[in-house]
């Protein structure tokens, strides 16, 4: 049955679910890029690039596909 009134339809878009996971994750990896810089870094120097890729890449795809929200 087709329901004529566009107001009372429901929303389409689900509910972002796994954003605790992905907070949890964007934490974890802005740690590890802060124990780059100190004295004993986890891994090679060459890699510092590609973790701070990592982390940006984690923070605007949480925000494109709405993941994370603002408040």
């Amino acid at each position: 049955m087709l329901d004529p009134d566009p107001e009372s339809s429901p929303p389409l878009k689900r509910p972002a679910r796994n954003s605790r996971f992905l907070i949890t994750l964007i934490v974890v990896m802005a740690a590890i890029v802060a124990l780059q810089y100190s004295a004993r870094p986890i891994f090679a120097r060459e890699q510092t690039s590609m973790l701070w890729g990592m982390l940006t890449g984690l923070f605007i795809g949480g925000f494109v596909f709405g993941w994370l929200k603002k408040p």
